[in-house]
């Protein structure tokens, strides 16, 4: 079989104590044709030197040598990739054992130009986690074999906020063939025009991708830790560093039509913010005419009062600047307000449907997981051999606690 060339992007700064662990389960990929790319964005601690530590061969390390924003040091990385697949790895994240075979098997057998490794996410909460409670969880799903989607059928559903970003093929959670982003990058001259590259890249990439293979074995773990800027913006306020940096840098303008400093307190309007950029671009003519910002603002609303009601008030003054900013109506936006703050669950569908299927959830400290590496290999056993596991009290525990406690606390 062929081994195509693939190449995993890891961009970091000042995570050193992270990026070690993330980088281990890259190495560990028994692959030989595997390039790992560490972008390293003018850090000042140590990364330089965990990266040496590691001594593999496969590994790069390059440097813009200035600070530069998510989306913009993104592109910069992208730009070192000349061949093969292509994928970005948060550097809390990790690749399970095989992951890159798998990939390269899976796209040899269907010849399509990008595979889904994770939709869905299974994921590992660092022992750091702001969220004590969630600390050392490990999701693992029990899915097998793959799917070929359709990417125009997969934006639409998105865009009638019937499912979210997460099934796309976007570079953060999919390998890419370089031919197409060099397609799109011909068409927008940069390929990431959002302040949000990882939502935006897989809006952008249904124009020049017709189908693409979604495996349903994940093939890698999101890693959520104390310094990642999602969970800093809309969970924990007492941990704002990282969404304050990320707020403070010179960025790609929010679009015009959404441009609110707290747009990206909202999955919801992040996602309808994409749109919005990959249409200016000269991308998804065809979705233009279907845009409909109200879908987004009623699973916005929920949002306020539900899983981000930190963010309450401030969501709930953006809605009504998109509202205003838009032209639409603002009596019926007012009713959809009202709506939400009355309602007992505030339930957001496409969420729900991350859990609609056969998985466990793990105390990863039971069984001696400190990191991202440890929590790729318990994921691996538990996959394996589901059964030491199934009937563990301790297992069963953590599941009622987190599942029926997290989802009413979120959702209520």
């Amino acid at each position: 079989m062929e081994q195509k060339p693939f190449t995993i992007i890891v961009p970091t700064r000042e995570r050193a104590d992270i990026l070690v662990h993330s980088l281990r389960t890259c190495t560990a990929q028994n692959y030989d044709n595997l390039s790992i790319i560490v972008s390293d964005n003018y850090s000042q601690d140590e990364t330089k030197d965990v990266v040496d530590s590691l001594k593999d061969p496969r590994i790069r390390y390059i440097n813009p040598g200035k600070r530069l924003s998510m989306a913009h040091h993104y592109e910069f990385a992208l730009s070192h990739v000349k061949e093969g697949f292509a994928t970005i790895l948060g550097d809390d994240d990790g690749f399970l054992p095989d992951a890159v075979e798998t990939s390269n098997s899976l796209l040899n057998e269907t010849g399509l130009e990008a595979i889904n490794m994770n939709y869905y996410h299974d994921f590992y909460f660092w022992p750091n986690h702001a969220v004590k409670r969630q600390a050392n969880m490990l999701k693992v799903s029990f899915e097998k074999g793959y799917e070929i989607l359709n990417t125009k059928e997969e934006a639409s559903k998105v865009l009638r906020c019937e499912t979210d970003y997460l099934r796309l093929p976007m570079i953060y959670s999919s390998f890419v063939s370089v031919n197409a982003i060099n397609k799109l990058e011909k068409i927008t001259t940069q390929f990431f025009r959002s302040q949000c590259p990882d939502v935006y890249s897989g809006i952008a990439l249904t124009h020049v991708i017709d189908k693409y293979v979604k495996s349903n074995k994940r093939l890698r773990l999101a890693g959520i830790s104390e310094k990642s800027i999602g969970t800093s913006g809309l969970f924990n306020p007492e941990n704002a560093g990282p969404m304050a940096q990320f707020n403070s840098e010179a960025n790609i303008p929010l679009h015009e039509l959404m441009n609110h400093s707290e747009v990206t307190s909202s999955i919801s309007y992040i996602i309808a913010e994409s749109f919005l950029q990959s249409f200016d671009a000269g991308l998804n003519a065809d979705k233009k005419t279907e845009f409909d910002l109200i879908p987004f603002i009623k699973i916005a609303i929920k949002e306020a009062n539900s899983k981000f009601k930190l963010k309450h008030n401030q969501l709930i003054e953006t809605t009504r600047y998109i509202a205003d900013r838009n032209n639409l109506d603002l009596q019926q936006i007012e009713k959809l307000i009202q709506a939400g703050e009355e309602r007992k669950f505030n339930i957001i569908g496409y969420d729900l449907k991350r859990y609609m299927h056969p998985f466990l959830l793990i105390d990863g400290s039971i069984y001696g997981a400190k990191n991202i590496y440890d929590a790729c290999l318990l994921h691996n056993s538990v996959y394996k051999n589901p059964s030491k596991y199934l009937f563990s009290a301790s297992t069963w525990k953590f599941m009622y606690h987190l599942m029926f406690g997290e989802l009413g606390a979120r959702y209520k």
